[in-house]
């Protein structure tokens, strides 16, 4: 079991101020965490079952058009527009 003096110097450790009831109970809880690590640390690597890796691919990946067509006729439809760039609203306030 892990020690109240291993206890206090982890709150330490994370700017804690544990009251005596808080310091008995991570004792318990930290300690059942360190025996759980401790049986899964024991399981022998390679339990599971490797899977095949296949790729899957049936056609070229090949740049295509827009979903309204062509790139200047998605520009056109853009109601606000500055160049070759569409214009939003701004939607980031500096106060947040």
């Amino acid at each position: 079991m892990i020690s109240k003096e291993e206890v206090l110097q982890l709150a330490e450790l994370a700017r804690l101020k544990l009251d005596e009831s808080e310091v008995a109970g991570l004792q318990k809880d930290i300690s059942n965490i360190l025996e759980y690590v401790g049986q899964v640390s024991k399981v022998e690597a390679g339990t599971t079952k490797e899977v095949p890796m296949n790729n899957t691919v049936m056609r070229e990946d090949l740049p295509a058009g827009t979903a309204l067509g062509e790139r200047e006729e998605l520009l056109r439809a853009f109601p606000k527009r500055e160049g070759d760039y569409n214009v939003v609203r701004k939607i980031i306030q500096k106060d947040e």
